[in-house]
C-alpha cells in the first residue's frame, strides 16, 4: 500500500523553504524587476485543484541572501491525493521561482512514479506560458499556465504508454546511456562504464523499453554512486546524488528529449526499411 500523500500548510510549506515567503526582492534586482510573491500564489493552485506535496529551496553563499533564494514546490491534483492513479504515476506541476533573479518563474510538468519515488520532469518546451518574466506579471499568466500544462498531459501520457511499448536493442540502450553520461558527466576529465548506468535496480525495470531504460538511467545519474574514473590520475571516484534544484531539471529534461529523440529515430528507420 503506498503512503498517503497530504497536502502541505503554509506553515509546513515555511519550515521546508523559508523564501517561499519573502516580502521583497533581493538588492541586487534591477528597477525593471518585477517581484513575484511566490506565497501569493499559493492559492491560485488551490483554486485550480493543485495543492503543494513538497517544498525545497537552495542554499545561499550568506545568511542575507537566504530568503531570496531559488526554491521549488511540487503541486499535486486533488482528483490523485483522493486516489492513487492505476498505472502509479502521478502527473504533477513543479513551481520554480527566485526573489534573486537567478529564476524566472516557470512552470514544469512531472511525472512522479510510485515505484521508485522519481521525479520525472517532462520537457515542454513548446508550452507558450511555462516561463514567466519578472516583468509585467499577472496572476492571471499563472491560471492559463496550469490550464496549459493540465491540457498537455493526456499527450505526455501517450509518450509514455509509446515508450512502454518499444523495445530498445542493447546497442540502442548503450548509446542512449552514452548519451546521458555526456548529459551528467564531464567526459573530458572522466571515463563512466555506460553499462553501470543501465543496472537492474527493480524487477518492474527488467524488460528493456525504453521506458524501463529510461528509469535506471535517471535514477542512477540522480542518485549517484556512479564510478568515476580520471582520464589523468586513472583514480576511481564514486558520483554524488544531484542536490541542485536546476541541475535535477535539466537532466531530467535533457534524457526525456533525448529518448524522445531515440524513439523517433527508431520509428523513422523502421518507416524505411519497410519501405
Amino acid at each position: 500500500m503506498s503512503k498517503i500523500i497530504k497536502p502541505m500548510s503554509n506553515t509546513e510549506l515555511f519550515q521546508a523553504a523559508k523564501s517561499i515567503f519573502s516580502n521583497s526582492a533581493s538588492q541586487s534586482v534591477s528597477a525593471q524587476y518585477h517581484f513575484v510573491k511566490t506565497s501569493e500564489i499559493l492559492d491560485i493552485f488551490r483554486e485550480a485543484g493543485y495543492f503543494p506535496i513538497l517544498a525545497g529551496e537552495a542554499k545561499s553563499r550568506s545568511i542575507d541572501g537566504q530568503p531570496y533564494v531559488k526554491h521549488l514546490i511540487q503541486f499535486r491534483s486533488l482528483e490523485n491525493l483522493l486516489k492513487a492513479p492505476k498505472n502509479g504515476l502521478y502527473y504533477d506541476i513543479c513551481l520554480k521561482n527566485s526573489h534573486n533573479k537567478t529564476s524566472s518563474f516557470s512552470l514544469d510538468l512531472s511525472c512522479f512514479r510510485i515505484v521508485c519515488m522519481n521525479l520525472l520532469t517532462v520537457s515542454t518546451d513548446q508550452l507558450m506560458y511555462r516561463r514567466i518574466i519578472h516583468k509585467g506579471f499577472q496572476n492571471s499568466k499563472i491560471t492559463r499556465a496550469i490550464n496549459e500544462i493540465v491540457n498537455y498531459i493526456p499527450t505526455v501520457e501517450k509518450q509514455i504508454e509509446q515508450m512502454k511499448q518499444i523495445t530498445l536493442t542493447d546497442i540502442e540502450s548503450l548509446a542512449l546511456s552514452k548519451a546521458v553520461i555526456d548529459i551528467r558527466f564531464d567526459s573530458s576529465k572522466h571515463d563512466v562504464n555506460p553499462k553501470e548506468l543501465l543496472k537492474i535496480k527493480r524487477k518492474e525495470d527488467s524488460f528493456p523499453s525504453s521506458f524501463n531504460i529510461y528509469n535506471r538511467l535517471q535514477e542512477s545519474v540522480i542518485n549517484g554512486g556512479i564510478k568515476l574514473k580520471s582520464k589523468t590520475s586513472q583514480k576511481i571516484t564514486t558520483s554524488k546524488a544531484v542536490t541542485s534544484i536546476d541541475e535535477k531539471i535539466r537532466i531530467n529534461k535533457e534524457l526525456y528529449k533525448t529518448v524522445q529523440n531515440l524513439i523517433l529515430f527508431k520509428q523513422e528507420s523502421e518507416y524505411q526499411l519497410e519501405a
